[in-house]
């Protein structure tokens, strides 16, 4: 069980991962910035809070950053291919198991050319990442969002079919419960199709607040993970009540807020999606 670190925004790294620790939660979802910290740094930490290095999360938001692996110009696309190589690297550095990447980037809702060709072009791309992948012995799990924050990938079956199309043993898929609320007519039915493909699952209330305050049913997620034999982790990915979705922190009450979200969702993870739930 563990929680993505980028939900405490600018938070100095040392007080998220205490905070994270001191809820009880195992391990450890690091934002993917690979120039922002090093390795060494990055291992003492997680030493001194006792986590575990559950993968990176890639931030492919555009056009903020140039970390578009569908965009028509070549060169933004080598620019994410560059980042993704980056983040495999420092993946391996630190013993985190894979970095988390997205198709498209995020933000961006309608093709630039057309989808056929942004599709092939991001497939292409994730091929030559995928062979980096191989040499570090990182894998790469790819997430689907919402029709709200992204278009080329928004569902399990647009996962599936992209990891199909890419074709390496290095690259599978994620599926965050948030996002699946709103693309996937029955989750736990997209998880069994999913089968061996899904590595990484991300888990907040249908609100995406912590869990008990939406309507999120994990039961079922849980049998469904049970079906598969799931190996992964299984990541808390919550933000506080607000407007803006790709913005955690909104004022001085976040942090706090985002703290009773992490107290709240543990007993509901361990009970419905922990390994002696069953």
């Amino acid at each position: 069980m563990g929680v993505c670190a980028w939900i405490y925004g600018d938070a100095a790294l040392e007080e998220t991962f205490a905070r994270i620790a001191g809820a009880g939660y195992d391990g450890i979802e690091i934002p993917g910035e690979p120039h922002r910290w090093t390795a060494g740094e990055l291992r003492r930490l997680l030493t001194a809070a006792g986590l575990a290095p559950l993968g990176l999360t890639a931030s492919c938001g555009f056009p903020a950053t140039r970390r578009d692996l569908a965009h028509p110009d070549p060169g933004i696309r080598r620019d994410a291919v560059g980042y993704l190589v980056d983040c495999l690297h420092l993946a391996a550095e630190i013993g985190a198991p894979l970095v988390q990447m997205l198709p498209s980037g995020e933000t961006r809702l309608a093709p630039l050319a057309t989808r056929e060709q942004e599709w092939a072009w991001s497939v292409s791309a994730m091929q030559q990442a995928g062979r980096e992948a191989a040499r570090c012995g990182v894998r790469i799990s790819i997430e689907p969002l919402n029709r709200y924050e992204a278009y080329l990938v928004t569902n399990a079956a647009d996962a599936q079919a992209y990891v199909t199309a890419v074709g390496s043993p290095w690259v599978g898929m994620t599926l965050d419960c948030f996002h699946a609320n709103l693309e996937e007519p029955d989750i736990a039915a997209s998880i069994r199709a999913a089968g061996p493909c899904l590595w990484h699952l991300h888990v907040a209330d249908t609100n995406r607040r912590g869990l008990g305050h939406g309507h999120l049913d994990l039961a079922p997620i849980g049998e469904a993970l049970d079906a598969i034999g799931y190996p992964g982790a299984v990541v808390l990915e919550v933000m506080p009540p607000g407007p803006d979705p790709f913005q955690s922190i909104k004022d001085q009450h976040s942090s706090a807020i985002l703290d009773g979200y992490l107290h709240d969702s543990l007993a509901p993870l361990r009970t419905h999606l922990g390994t002696d739930h069953s």
